[in-house]
């Protein structure tokens, strides 16, 4: 089955065979999926599980793993300590070498997403102030993209659908997205593609 979403993606912009580091990988599914598309992948966590490729540690303290031609993290960097996490990647990436990132903008969730997702998910409580109170404390999408602007130098900033997902309706990916365009849903979801400054 081909590759969707951020997985497409990162299959079209890596370099064949690269070292790929997952930062923030969870049960290191990901790793697992890079891993079969040819790439030398490895996830660093401190709650990954015992697993071949996994590293249960924090990316800042996470020692003799090496240097890579690519890291992604997919939704990890919204609660990291973003100083530290990012200067761990910088340490981490070879020269010239990518940062992808899938996140999100939870403070760009409005009354049109709350209005959306009754419609789509009614059981939920998505209102607004339930949606605030769930991602309070949380780093603002906003902030980690300034952050990564300053830790490396921007190649993309790509608006993606993030409802549709959170609701396990893949199927409505498209409407999310023709809606994003037509500024009738807030752009929560993003990719933000970069590269480690020479």
């Amino acid at each position: 089955m081909a590759a969707t979403g951020f997985d497409a993606f990162l299959l079209d912009v890596l370099p064949q065979r690269a070292r790929v580091l997952d930062v923030g990988c969870g049960d290191g599914a990901l790793v697992e999926r890079l891993a079969e598309a040819g790439f030398d992948s490895v996830g660093v966590d401190p709650n990954a599980p015992a697993a071949p490729r996994l590293v249960r540690e924090r990316v800042e303290n996470a020692t003799g793993i090496g240097r890579f031609d690519a890291v992604c993290s997919v939704m990890a960097l919204h609660h990291a300590d973003l100083e530290a996490v990012l200067a761990a990647i910088g340490r981490l990436l070879r020269p010239g070498g990518l940062v992808l990132v899938s996140e999100f903008s939870w403070e760009a969730y409005d009354e049109r997403a709350a209005e959306w997702v009754a419609q789509h998910d009614p059981e939920r409580d998505g209102t607004v102030a339930a949606w605030n109170a769930e991602h309070d404390g949380l780093h603002t999408g906003a902030t980690v993209r300034a952050a990564l602007d300053e830790a490396f130098e921007r190649r993309s900033l790509t608006a993606r659908p993030y409802l549709a997902p959170m609701i396990g309706r893949p199927d409505l990916e498209r409407e999310e997205l023709a809606a994003l365009e037509r500024d009738r849903l807030p752009a929560i979801g993003w990719w933000w593609a970069g590269a480690g400054r020479s």
